[in-house]
């Protein structure tokens, strides 16, 4: 309830700020011509090779009843994204598909955005629907995306499942070398757990707030996502410009009662965790326009050294075909994606045409495990010689011990080739 309040007091605070009367108006004839409608996408054909870590527990658990393999696997699908934007003077429609293909009988359909807009004024507008929020100033974390979808470090950038929700949004502006600009976005998220696919009961609908402030130049955000059955959070974030190339942003949130996984005796245990997560970073730019990215990354409620080295004992250990079962439905479940642990460095560099190269951009970026020391080392040489067409190579390497969280996957090295065509 203490959450609870605190939002509902963002939410009036800002109201008082923000009231005045709006101009919303539905479009008449005359502003028909102003409607218009634009497609746009691209297609990605990936091809990947993979050289297998063997010695893995989780490699072991995935391929136990496929005999003797090979040391290296390959894997190639195409992915299109298909974007639509129907925009009127006070009313708009967003739309955004991803589709993958990987063989006649392995195909997936993801509809990533579908949401509506209306424009209550020139400063205040309504959206409903499936959209893709970002909360948080971190590039490869966020622990204040408590809206956000899943994002992954290894490609952050990468276009994921949106939130269905239904959102106001508010801005002001103001004659002031103090306090700029306030934003209010305020958010109604519809019940997670559906009963007969259908029905959700509304008393565990979920709200989340944010209230944004320019101050002195400085970007702050306070934030918060209120919820009955699941974990509730508070948090702030904040980026500002200490010179003309060098950028420092941050994040702390505060979360209760969120559920942590751990297995003790080869028994998965589940607890309440309350606690903290935090980000810094730093991105910086220099002379020759190379661009440096680095963040820090802290979840009290990750797995530690001792926890991950138990749950990749238990995989390990599982030797028949019911504890095999088991220990892949735990891992799916309990123990999936990235980030179980409590501690990264994030570290990325970029620069753009080197040694006059044209049209030719590689990057390197690094994530490593402060807590058993294991990291992931990648490279994206990207060309881009035409304006619509992107060619990439990414090799990426994972280093570690067979117990830790990068050594102990199922590929130790991944090369992936990419064509990109846009339109």
């Amino acid at each position: 309830m203490k959450l609870f309040f605190v939002i509902a007091l963002a939410l009036v605070s800002c109201g008082l700020l923000f009231a005045d009367d709006y101009s919303f108006e539905i479009p008449k004839e005359e502003d028909e011509e102003e409607s218009k409608l634009e497609w746009s996408g691209n297609l990605d054909e990936r091809y990947f090779i993979f050289h297998s870590s063997q010695v893995s527990p989780l490699y072991q658990l995935q391929f136990f009843d496929n005999g003797n393999l090979s040391d290296y696997f390959s894997q190639y699908r195409v992915e299109l994204y298909l974007d639509a934007d129907y925009q009127t003077k006070d009313i708009g429609f967003y739309l955004k598909t991803h589709s993958t293909y990987y063989n006649d009988s392995e195909t997936s359909f993801d509809l990533l955005e579908a949401y509506g807009n209306v424009n209550l004024s020139l400063s205040s507008f309504i959206q409903a629907g499936k959209r893709m929020y970002s909360w948080g100033k971190g590039y490869a974390f966020n622990p204040v995306g408590y809206v956000n979808p899943f994002k992954d470090p290894e490609n952050p950038e990468l276009s994921q499942s949106g939130l269905l929700a239904v959102g106001f949004e508010k801005i002001k502006s103001f004659d002031s070398d103090f306090l700029k600009t306030i934003a209010l976005t305020a958010i109604i998220i519809p019940p997670e757990e559906i009963l007969s696919n259908r029905y959700g009961e509304l008393k565990n609908t979920d709200f989340a707030a944010k209230c944004y402030f320019l101050l002195w130049n400085i970007d702050i955000d306070v934030m918060g996502r209120y919820s009955k059955i699941a974990p509730s959070s508070i948090g702030a974030d904040f980026a500002a410009n200490i010179k003309e190339n060098i950028e420092v942003h941050g994040e702390l949130s505060h979360f209760k009662d969120t559920p942590k996984n751990t297995i003790a005796e080869d028994v998965l245990l589940t607890t309440a965790q309350d606690g903290y997560s935090y980000l810094m970073g730093l991105r910086y730019l220099n002379q020759w326009q190379t661009t440096v990215i680095a963040e820090y990354y802290h979840n009290d409620a990750g797995l530690t050294d001792d926890e991950y080295g138990n749950y990749m004992n238990f995989l390990q250990n599982s030797v028949n075909a019911q504890e095999i079962e088991q220990a892949l439905q735990y891992s799916k479940t309990y123990f999936k994606g990235g980030n179980l642990m409590q501690d990264y460095l994030y570290i990325k560099a970029t620069q753009p045409e080197p040694f006059g190269l044209l049209y030719f951009t590689p990057s390197l970026f690094t994530i490593y495990n402060l807590n058993d020391n294991s990291f992931l080392l990648a490279a994206l040489l990207t060309y881009k010689p035409f304006t619509n067409f992107e060619f990439t190579f990414s090799p990426t390497f994972l280093v570690g011990d067979k117990h830790t969280e990068f050594g102990g996957r199922q590929f130790q090295q991944k090369y992936e080739l990419r064509m990109n065509v846009h339109f």
